[in-house]
């Protein structure tokens, strides 16, 4: 019998506060909400007060906690009790930000107790937790009822979805989503700082789309998660909350222009025409809305013109399909990048226009689905700027090897013309001994031991000349030791014929010590050099042209200066001698020796090149360890 009278107990209880949340002291409220215990009515005149709602008897329970922007107004009434053994001091947080206005009607044991007005149409001065989010603090005192209305007027989108917090949990949940955005913030500005580096190097502009398109998508992300409210209040309140639909179309509009840039379909194609008349649609809405922001009606529009969105997201998504079917660079990141944008994002505007419900932690989906869109949108430009990479260094070997080629005839014309005295000698020798061995053999002998001394040094220079051509144009894979003093000394023989017809005097400070690396670019760098200081002295007619070339180690650097009076650079920017298609003989230069030689000095030699012009003409510096790194090729 008792255990009858305990159980009718139950249910009369179960009965009596079925529509009533129930705190005690086992409530857990890490995810606790309103949900199930909220009745809704839609005032469809929107005139309802409090008063005439509280007599209302049927506001029904619903599971639904969003809906779409009218000009209705929806109420919302919910009952709870604190049973629990000591007074709960809790915290209520709706999880939308932007809500126009926001009325909270509080009942204590049916009388009523206090009114407490939130939304982003007020100012957040006048709030006691002064946060992005409509949040209130509410004492619920032992064993009393409290009686909950909630008024919602808003030309966006309405959710009276609610999450209850007690102050450890509150703090717990605060503190998570500030961590959570400083690390949104600083992965997308991380981004953009890295792409704008690489747009100064290689000016392409879809580098500055993709740092519009994600600046508009953090500064809408902002605008739509309240952060601006929160931080911007001493602005116009009004202007910030109409602010919100022209950031987003203006993001949206970045979003599409970057597949135009990017992949560059033909105009005359459908992908080109589709993407053109998005852009122009979003363009027009963008404009639409920031001219209108004193008129609240029309944001009501916002219903006809999210269908823009719902159709430029898969719009995207397309295009990537469109992109990895022609194999464009990139294309593979790209769809990536519009796949989770496509569901992330795609459910997010659902959520946010009140088509589709909220899931728990919905404030994640939607910087989700930009941090990975614009994370695959970086490695699809970080794999354009590969293949950029890779085609500027084989047009970059062309050239070199065009250069090489060049450098190699000018170098065998002159070695013909050293060559003919020498060989002029050697015809001469071998003709007088002939005539002597045929005319006077008694003294063949003494003619023979005078002659063949020179005959010898003439064989000497042709091969030393060789040997020069030889190394200068060996291009060996291994590094080598061998003695830079060696080196220059070959060079200056390379170029002796234009140093004569110049009259050109080189001054020579050489210290002799053992270098081991690239002997082949080391040797090029000096000849480019040298040459280009001859080029300037044939401009000249004066007779005293020098070039001085000192070669000193001090502290494990090797020191090399190559300097001449030939007047000077007249040039104000230095760098730009080392671009591959500048040249200072106009026409007649190609603009690749300077090129060529800072990239030998800087990958080969591991070290720095550095020009400047002294009183009388212009000096090379380069600088190089003494030790070469092992992995510099």
């Amino acid at each position: 019998m008792i255990k009858k009278i305990f159980i009718f107990i139950f249910i009369f209880i179960h009965i009596l506060f079925a529509n009533t949340l129930i705190i005690d002291d086992k409530t857990e409220f890490s995810n606790l909400t309103f949900t199930n215990y909220q009745s809704t009515f839609i005032d469809k005149t929107a005139t309802l007060t409090i008063d005439d709602i509280a007599k209302i008897n049927t506001l029904k329970k619903i599971k639904r906690t969003n809906f779409k922007a009218s000009k209705n107004n929806i109420w919302t009434k919910v009952n709870i009790k604190n049973l629990s053994s000591s007074n709960k001091s809790l915290f209520f947080e709706n999880n939308r930000p932007l809500l126009d206005i926001i009325d909270v009607y509080i009942f204590k044991n049916n009388t009523p107790y206090r009114k407490i007005e939130l939304g982003d149409n007020r100012s957040i001065k006048d709030r006691d937790l002064k946060i992005r989010k409509s949040t209130y603090k509410l004492l619920l005192e032992r064993n009393t009822t409290y009686t909950i209305y909630t008024m919602y007027k808003s030309y966006t989108s309405i959710s009276t979805y609610w999450k209850i917090y007690d102050q450890y949990n509150f703090i717990n949940s605060v503190t998570i989503e500030t961590i959570a955005w400083g690390i949104f913030t600083g992965i997308i500005i991380a981004l953009i700082l890295y792409n704008f580096a690489v747009y100064l190097t290689i000016k392409e502009n879809y580098f500055l789309v993709y740092i519009c398109l994600s600046f508009f998508l953090v500064l809408y992300q902002f605008k739509i998660s309240g952060f601006y409210y929160q931080f911007f209040n001493y602005l116009n309140i009004l202007w910030i909350d109409n602010l919100n639909w022209t950031l987003g179309f203006t993001a949206q509009i970045f979003t599409l222009l970057f597949p135009l840039t990017f992949f560059k379909p033909s105009k005359n194609s459908f992908i080109y025409k589709i993407l053109l008349f998005l852009i122009i649609l979003n363009l027009i809405c963008g404009l639409f809305f920031l001219s209108v922001l004193k008129y609240d009606e029309f944001k009501l529009y916002t219903k006809y013109t999210d269908l823009i969105t719902l159709v430029t997201i898969p719009t995207l998504f397309i295009v990537s399909l469109w992109a990895i079917y022609k194999k464009l660079s990139g294309s593979l990141y790209y769809f990536l990048g519009q796949f989770s944008f496509l569901f992330l994002i795609f459910y997010g505007v659902f959520v946010n226009i009140g088509y589709l419900e909220p899931i728990s932690h919905m404030w994640v989906i939607i910087p989700l689905g930009i941090i990975l869109d614009v994370i695959f949108i970086s490695l699809a430009l970080f794999t354009k700027v590969k293949l950029i990479e890779n085609e500027n260094k084989q047009n970059e070997q062309l050239i070199i090897s065009q250069a090489r080629f060049t450098t190699m005839g000018q170098n065998i014309a002159d070695l013909v013309h050293q060559w003919k005295t020498p060989i002029s000698q050697l015809g001469s020798e071998v003709l007088l001994l002939k005539a002597m061995h045929s005319l006077d053999k008694k003294n063949f002998e003494e003619t023979f031991l005078e002659t063949f001394p020179k005959i010898e040094d003439s064989i000497k220079f042709l091969n030393n000349t060789m040997d020069d051509i030889y190394n200068f144009y060996s291009n060996p894979t291994q590094k080598e030791k061998f003695l830079i003093k060696d080196e220059i000394e070959s060079v200056l023989r390379l170029l002796n014929t234009k140093i004569e017809q110049n009259n050109i005097t080189i001054i020579k400070q050489l210290e002799s010590f053992t270098y081991e690396g690239y002997k082949t670019s080391l040797t090029n760098s000096i000849m480019v050099i040298i040459e280009n200081a001859i080029d300037e002295h044939s401009k000249n007619l004066n007779n005293n042209n020098k070039i001085f070339i000192t070669l000193k180690e001090s502290n494990n650097e090797i020191y090399l200066t190559i300097e001449d009076n030939a007047g000077g650079i007249k040039i104000d920017n230095f760098e730009n001698l080392y671009k591959i298609d500048y040249s200072l003989k106009g026409k007649n230069g190609s603009g690749i020796g300077l090129a060529l030689t800072k990239r030998l000095v800087e990958n080969r030699l591991n070290g720095t090149i550095s020009i400047s012009n002294t009183k009388d003409g212009a000096v090379f510096t380069i600088v190089f360890p003494k030790k070469a790194n092992k992995d510099n090729r």
